[in-house]
């Protein structure tokens, strides 16, 4: 009952996203016009981003090394779609003898490696939408949109960044550089990782994520099942399955130190779950023993 419990935000999830993807709504400048309204703005997003990089640096105090990733990798993200999307835009406006001139300089210069930087994030899919809308792409960029929106971690009010194409060139040359001195924040004190794990609408559910951990563990595929056992534990710390899940997979994939970091990190957000606190008793007593057993 506890598993089927577990499956159904998944379904309704994966539901959800089929009507979306299957019925004629536009996500596509919702406002029906070149104004952002209230809807998710730049100065929302840069303001997010910064905080977000905040409070990955106060939880890489806090010694909670999952935590911290996410909020960094988002912050990254989230900037880094958006400044992506001002240089691709730059580019079809005639800046820069290439577009590899242009981005020269820039971190990341692919909405994929920008998904993969954090699969939580609906930014690389609404802002590569964006791009293939400005280039005629519609069918393609309704299909990004409707990705993005139905994303947990999609904005409430929605986002429309259309009115990007009327600004004036300088206009958006100073955004990309507010967005690049963000993303310069946030890999000073923070060393990236992409992971090489499907982008999909459900990648940002913490359910389908330690579902698909699971049986990976049941396959003996251990190593790839600390990827997705990862990002569950990033998007939904509270939940102790979630990490226990994480620290076998570590512990299986003979990631001992890893397994001991997610071990400590499960323990400050769940300090009374009886699974943590007999994988810690374990952890404990393989140590003596092999301490023991030292000469």
């Amino acid at each position: 009952m506890k598993a089927f419990k577990k499956v159904l935000p998944v379904i309704a999830a994966l539901l959800l996203a089929a009507a979306l993807l299957g019925c004629g709504v536009s996500f596509t400048n919702p406002g029906g016009g070149d104004a952002q309204g209230d809807s998710f703005s730049m100065d929302a997003l840069t303001e997010m981003a910064g905080v977000y990089r905040e409070q990955g640096e106060r939880f890489e105090r806090l010694l909670m090394p999952e935590t911290s990733a996410f909020f960094y990798s988002y912050a990254g993200a989230m900037a880094g779609s958006a400044r992506l999307a001002i240089e691709k835009l730059l580019w079809l406006r005639g800046e820069g003898e290439s577009f590899e001139e242009l981005s020269e300089g820039s971190r990341f210069t692919d909405f994929d490696s920008l998904g993969k930087l954090c699969h939580a994030s609906p930014f690389p899919f609404y802002f590569e939408g964006l791009i293939c809308e400005f280039q005629g792409e519609n069918d393609r960029a309704e299909e990004l949109y409707k990705y993005a929106a139905v994303m947990s971690f999609f904005p409430d009010n929605g986002m429309d960044f259309y009115y990007l194409r009327n600004l004036e060139i300088g206009e958006l040359y100073a955004l990309r550089d507010t967005l690049c001195g963000i993303e310069n924040d946030v890999y000073a004190e923070f060393v990236p990782v992409l992971y090489d794990y499907p982008r999909t609408v459900y990648s940002s559910i913490a359910e389908y994520l330690y579902l698909d951990a699971m049986e990976l563990l049941e396959a003996g595929k251990y190593a790839e099942a600390v990827v997705p056992a990862r990002l569950a534990v990033r998007i939904d710390p509270d939940e102790d399955d979630f990490w226990v899940a994480a620290v076998s997979a570590a512990m299986y994939a003979d990631e001992p130190y890893q397994a001991v970091l997610f071990l400590e990190e499960g323990l400050k957000y769940c300090p009374d779950s009886e699974k943590l606190d007999a994988m810690l008793k374990a952890v404990r007593d393989l140590d003596n023993g092999l301490s023991e057993d030292a000469p």
